[in-house]
């Protein structure tokens, strides 16, 4: 401050020879002391007087500072523009990155939805209804067998009863030859009927040879000549057969039983087989939805932790943006100001007045 006044001091003696000059020359001083760079070029000026320096060598800082302060203007301009050009392009991406990652996320949760879940659901339902059809196949092969096995015992009963009926047959039959061939007297026709009692007793009431059978015990209970032991031989002899033929017949219809009781229980264990597989393949099928599914609640996450950080990313740049705009607005506006200042002092310092004054004084000693 004491420089600036010693400088409108030193202005005033030297513009006391025209007062309108001295009063023009104190506006123009007043105007660039407002500001810091005004005040340092008016204590350079006085500096420059004191020093008796050209004045052309003031001219010339004062222009060169003025074309310091353009380039440093332009400079700031080029560093703006390209920091805004670069946070252009950052948001661009950061814009391309946060709308492909929304549409990820979009794709992810609706696969899992429609996709995944359904399709889990559906395969596990799937292998509850295997396993029931197994469990339904191996109980039926479990009641089938026992009823197979009752079934093969009531053959083998019945095959008994008819070897038995057979051999008491068989035992008539040589009573009734010996009887008829005199072997053996009338008096003993009574082991006869026992033996036809034997054969009744072998066979079941069911039976279609029972009414037979009961025919000869009625007619061996009493019988007294050779026609009618004759006739009682062929009604053993037919009955034998007819008893040979039902045990035949049993042996054949075991067999075809059989049979189709070992297809049954191969078409059973192949369904069993078939059931078991499907299982298998269910189960795989599980693991794979369900694997898939891991992945992709693990990418979903990710991409939705991705979307977090790409928002706050390109809020962070916004903000980073705007704080530059407000410090770029400040410093353009601080430039201009100096820049302003200066070419009002170079003005100044060019003028007519402060040039001849100045110059006079410088030579003639003043200042």
């Amino acid at each position: 401050m004491q420089k600036l006044l010693a400088l409108i001091l030193t202005l005033s003696i030297v513009y006391s020879i025209d007062p309108s000059m001295v009063q023009l020359s104190t506006e123009k001083m007043d105007e660039l002391s407002q500001s810091n760079l005004g005040k340092f070029i008016l204590e350079m000026a006085q500096t420059h007087a004191e020093m008796r320096g050209p004045l052309d060598d003031l001219v010339t800082a004062i222009g060169d500072l003025e074309n310091e302060l353009t380039a440093e203007l332009q400079q700031l301009e080029d560093d703006f523009t390209r920091s805004t050009n670069q946070h252009q392009v950052t948001q661009e991406n950061l814009d391309i990155n946060i709308g492909q990652t929304e549409i990820n996320i979009f794709n992810e949760k609706d696969f899992i939805d429609a996709i995944l879940l359904p399709s889990i659901d559906q395969t596990n339902a799937k292998i509850e209804r295997l396993n029931g059809f197994m469990n339904d196949n191996r109980d039926a092969l479990s009641r089938e067998t026992l009823a197979r096995q009752n079934q093969h015992q009531a053959y083998l009963d019945r095959v008994s009863e008819h070897q038995g009926a057979i051999s008491a047959v068989d035992e008539a039959l040589q009573l009734i030859n010996s009887l008829i061939n005199g072997n053996v007297a009338f008096s003993e026709k009574a082991t006869i009927h026992q033996a036809v009692k034997r054969v009744n007793s072998k066979i079941q009431k069911t039976s279609t040879i029972h009414p037979l059978v009961e025919a000869l015990l009625q007619l061996t209970q009493n019988f007294a000549d050779q026609g009618q032991a004759q006739k009682i031989r062929d009604l053993l002899q037919d009955t034998r057969n007819q008893l040979v033929s039902s045990l035949n017949q049993e042996n054949t219809d075991e067999q075809q039983i059989q049979e189709t009781w070992e297809a049954r229980q191969k078409t059973l264990n192949t369904e069993y087989q078939e059931f078991k597989r499907s299982v298998l393949e269910a189960t795989y099928v599980l693991a794979a939805y369900q694997n898939k599914l891991k992945s992709t609640q693990e990418a979903l996450t990710q991409n939705e932790l991705d979307l977090q950080n790409y928002n706050d990313s390109l809020q962070q740049d916004k903000d980073a943006q705007a704080q530059e705009i407000q410090i770029y607005n400040e410093l353009k506006a601080q430039y201009q100001i100096q820049l302003q200042t200066t070419r009002n002092a170079k003005e100044f310092v060019n003028s007519a007045e402060f040039s001849t004054v100045i110059r006079n004084k410088l030579n003639s000693g003043g200042i």
